[in-house]
């Protein structure tokens, strides 16, 4: 059976669907990093690191808005946002928000290796550089974020 038309969206969405409605967690974060949890002091993500992985981004963001209001010093949730907006191609946004999120937590390794990208993709790179340096000095250069943000630097 070969499925086309809007049949494979409507499917992915139920799956995402079912997913929130289910109590089962998976245990990684696959678009934000090495995470080896969904949760941030106290702060499941799992809801919003699924959107992400299925790249609903803009449930994604309606999600993290929704949570910033109970958690607004959330540097994880600032990043999710910020991931989202970049690559709905809200550069702008999405640089406001990997600010904030390292204004929170200035060695958050995801919202560091994620801004670099950013910097790239707006011609930037000497800033990806320095964000490279600063993953270097955090994590050091054996660091997935390190070597992710590197290799796209040299690309």
């Amino acid at each position: 059976m070969t499925l086309t038309g809007e049949t494979p969206k409507l499917i992915k969405a139920f799956a995402v669907l079912m997913f929130l409605a289910s109590p089962m967690v998976a245990t990684n974060a696959l678009a934000m990093g090495s995470s080896d949890t969904w949760s941030s002091d106290g702060t499941d993500l799992s809801a919003v690191s699924e959107l992400v992985d299925t790249g609903m981004y803009d449930m994604a963001i309606d999600k993290v808005e929704n949570m910033l209001k109970d958690d607004p010093d959330n540097a994880d949730l600032y990043n999710y946002l910020a991931y989202s907006q970049r690559k709905l191609g809200d550069f702008d946004s999405a640089a406001q928000n990997y600010e904030r999120a390292l204004m929170i937590n200035p060695e958050h390794l995801g919202a560091l290796e994620y801004q670099g990208e950013l910097f790239l993709q707006t011609g930037k790179p000497e800033m990806a550089r320095e964000n490279l340096a600063r993953l270097a000095q955090v994590c050091g250069t054996d660091c997935d974020e390190y070597k992710e943000l590197s290799g796209k630097i040299t690309n």
